[in-house]
């Protein structure tokens, strides 16, 4: 037990602006207590370690980090806190610093609120019942803070991204609220317009430099921009998208687009994939993964041989792979950029007037549905297994086949119908494509111009061994 001894105290305080308004011990109030009892108890303070404005939930504060140097040089002989949670609101890092640390260390720990020290075997207990309520208490302060975003995206405000920065390019965050930004407004739809004309994300990036200096520091901030469906006037929390209070940048037409190019050229291609006209065009016919390109063998020239081949057969990228035993055969890389190529100068202005492109509108519906069939048919493989080790009856095993077969079926069928539905689309958008089109030169045009127009004009090519479809973009 401490007694009315002197020791050498070293003095923790913590708090939040938050907690402060709302509770009204400062800084200041929890020092002025804790010198008073250590001055009543004979104690001699030899060092204050303070954490404002920084959470419990962590031990990644600079005080208590000072704090635990000082402990472990043997430096204090009692740490004071006005209240146990100043410490820490976790269970398990209140009773490490506890066990861990200041007993080991032979520090004791007196929390003046709850009136006891670890210097008793009541207090010691004490301590482990009350970490237990300071992380309730904290665990609920969280469930309350996720359920007002939730509530708030749902009404249509932006939430921002966390503490106190509210900043959206475009946009001034004002009394809670999206106002537009006319500077940075001009800015966005310079980069959407930029884009669906084919300049790349580095390309972009250098046009606004020099037109919106400031605006944008990064490609992943163009990138961001472009996949962001706050300028379409909504919401997006926690997966899902709402309707939101302020005005549009962009209309839907425009984002799509935007999404549907960056969907078919990857974040960051290296080199090799560069050389490949088709990539993140083509798909396989048989087990529906995508092709990439591939060299291998020599020409007569000495010139290494390229193709198309399926991720399921090569198996380079497990996240790629859609049936380990495709059996789908390699494409030459020349024959079928030739076959599209010419596929592509063979559309008329009329073929893509007369169109109308796929709806894009259900994103999260597509990618619940493939999910839930992709589950289904892991089920109906590990039937197989078990049938096949005779751990289930036959019987049980077809009535659980029928069952997931009907609903993978039904599942597809879903999947198909949305492929199947049309919206219109932006007829400048279209008559753009259309000038595109007709005054693109495919023996001058470098690789990248040649990409970007065969990925607003394709939105996906299917390769089977016997035939070759083509699914248009527009």
């Amino acid at each position: 037990m401490l007694g009315d001894q002197s020791l050498r105290a070293g003095l923790y305080v913590r708090v939040s602006t938050q907690e402060q308004a709302r509770e009204g011990y400062s800084i200041g109030v929890q020092e002025e207590r804790l010198r008073a009892y250590a001055a009543s108890r004979g104690h001699t303070v030899v060092k204050l370690y303070s954490d404002p404005g920084f959470s419990g939930g962590n031990l990644n504060r600079p005080g208590l980090q000072t704090m635990l140097r000082d402990i472990d040089q043997q430096l204090v002989d009692v740490i004071l806190v006005y209240k146990l949670d100043r410490l820490s609101r976790s269970q398990k890092d209140t009773l490490y610093l506890i066990e861990e640390v200041f007993l080991k260390k032979g520090v004791d720990f007196v929390s003046l609120s709850e009136s006891f020290d670890t210097s008793t075997p009541f207090g010691r207990a004490m301590i482990g019942i009350l970490s237990v309520f300071a992380q309730l208490e904290r665990e609920q302060i969280r469930e309350r803070s996720m359920m007002g975003k939730e509530a708030r995206a749902k009404e249509g405000y932006w939430h921002g991204g966390g503490g106190d920065q509210r900043e959206i390019t475009g946009y001034n965050y004002i009394d809670g609220e999206l106002h537009i930004n006319p500077y940075e407004a001009e800015c966005v739809r310079f980069i959407f317009e930029k884009f669906l004309l084919g300049r790349s994300i580095h390309g972009i990036l250098k046009d606004t430099e020099a037109r919106f200096p400031g605006v944008v520091r990064s490609q992943t901030t163009v990138r961001k921009i472009l996949q962001n469906p706050v300028y379409l006037g909504k919401i997006r929390y926690n997966g899902e998208i709402y309707e939101g209070r302020h005005s549009a940048l962009i209309d839907t037409s425009q984002f799509d687009a935007a999404e549907d190019l960056l969907r078919k050229r990857p974040a960051t291609p290296d080199a090799f994939a560069k050389r490949f006209l088709l990539t993140g065009l083509v798909y396989c016919g048989h087990c529906g993964a995508r092709l990439h390109g591939r060299s291998g063998g020599k020409l007569k020239n000495g010139d290494s041989m390229r193709y198309y081949t399926c991720y399921s057969r090569s198996k380079t990228n497990s996240r790629m792979v859609k049936d380990p035993l495709c059996t789908k055969s390699s494409e030459r890389k020349e024959p079928l950029e030739e076959l599209v190529i010419r596929r592509v100068k063979a559309l008329t202005p009329d073929d893509i007037r007369h169109s109308r492109v796929k709806i894009s509108e259900s994103p999260h519906l597509i990618k619940a549905l493939q999910k839930e069939k992709a589950a289904a048919e892991r089920q109906l493989a590990k039937l197989l297994e078990l049938y096949s080790l005779d751990s289930i009856p036959i019987d049980v095993m077809k009535t659980k086949m029928d069952e997931l077969t009907t609903k993978r079926e039904a599942l597809q069928e879903q999947l198909d119908n949305l492929a199947k539905e049309k919206k219109p689309v932006n007829p400048d958008m279209l008559e753009s494509l259309i000038y595109r089109l007709e005054d693109f030169d495919w023996t001058s045009e470098n690789l990248h111009d040649q990409q970007m127009l065969l990925a607003k004009l394709i939105d996906r090519i299917v390769v089977s061994d016997d035939s070759i479809e083509f699914f248009w973009a527009f």
